[in-house]
This record gives C-alpha cells, sequence and structure tokens, in this order.
C-alpha cells in the first residue's frame, strides 16, 4: 500500500516535470563584460515569483573593476532549451544602474542612476536565441549593477524566472 502511494506520488512528480509550464531551467543565460584590462561571464541563476522569494538570499555577484573612463563591451545570450513546447511572450530586460555598495539587491524601481536599459519581448520556440552586444562608457566612479532578467506568465505560482547579474567597480 505505502509503495503503491509513493509509486502515485512518484509518477506525478515526473509527469509535471515533463509537461509542467515554464520554469527557469528551460533557459540558459550567458552574460560577458569585458573591459580593457579584464573580463567577466556569469551564467543564469533563478528568482522565484511567489512566495518563494520572501526569504531567499541571493548569491554573491561577480566583480569586475575598470577605471572611469573606461569603455565595456556588453553580450549576452538568452537560450531556450525547453524540449518542446514554445515558451510565450517572454520579456528580455537588460540594464546597468548605479547601487550604493557591491551586492546591493535590484532598485525596485529604474528611476534613478540608469546607465543603459533595454528590452524586448519573445516568444521562444526550443532552442531559440536572444543574443545582443553593447559597448557602454562609464565616465563616474562608482559601484553599478549589471543585470539580465527575464519575466514570462507562469501557471505555476512559485515558478522561477533566470537572471545574470554582476556588479561593476568604477575607480
Amino acid at each position: 500500500m505505502i509503495m503503491r502511494e509513493y509509486g502515485f506520488t512518484l509518477m506525478i512528480l515526473i509527469w509535471l516535470a515533463a509537461f509542467g509550464p515554464a520554469r527557469a531551467d528551460q533557459f540558459t543565460i550567458d552574460l560577458e563584460v569585458k573591459g580593457p584590462k579584464a573580463g567577466r561571464t556569469v551564467h543564469a541563476e533563478a528568482a522565484a515569483t511567489g512566495p518563494l522569494e520572501l526569504g531567499a538570499k541571493p548569491k554573491p555577484r561577480a566583480i569586475l573593476e575598470i577605471q572611469a573612463g573606461d569603455t565595456i563591451t556588453i553580450k549576452w545570450t538568452l537560450t531556450s532549451i525547453a524540449p518542446k513546447e514554445t515558451v510565450k511572450d517572454v520579456l528580455v530586460h537588460f540594464y546597468a544602474v548605479k547601487i550604493d555598495k557591491a551586492g546591493d539587491r535590484p532598485p525596485p524601481k529604474l528611476d534613478k542612476g540608469v546607465l543603459l536599459e533595454t528590452a524586448l519581448t519573445m516568444d521562444f520556440k526550443p532552442k531559440d536565441k536572444s543574443e545582443g552586444e553593447l559597448n557602454l562608457l562609464v565616465d563616474k566612479a562608482g559601484v553599478y549593477l549589471l543585470r539580465l532578467e527575464t519575466s514570462f506568465k507562469h501557471v505555476d505560482a512559485e515558478a522561477l524566472e533566470p537572471f545574470a547579474t554582476l556588479d561593476l567597480i568604477v575607480r
């Protein structure tokens, strides 16, 4: 009897994993930032869109240091690794914003200190990609958060949305 209940639960979990809503593990992100002397590449993490987000602590972010007046090159690739389904209306949003110190949470609103912001919405079929490359002249010292994030509709209230972040310290 107990084995039968566990077997049924296992079957449901396998079915949900195979046919459930769009999840963060259906996308990969590579965010590469190069300065004149050094560069960093970061990969996707996932942010909860439901109740899990409240107590979640972000992982420490990678840091790239440059000098004021340097130009950086920012490249990203967001790739769908969904096995069969099309993920519709995915917002791909990149921004660079001034923050107080490395590791600070992203600001709730992008209403000040924004150096660069870009966004697009698209449907992703399996293996579809969105790629971007930008050059940015950073002429003022400070700490800046560079973030590529996604947003899409979920059926699952605790679904995860992938993002990649890096702190840029300008001396």
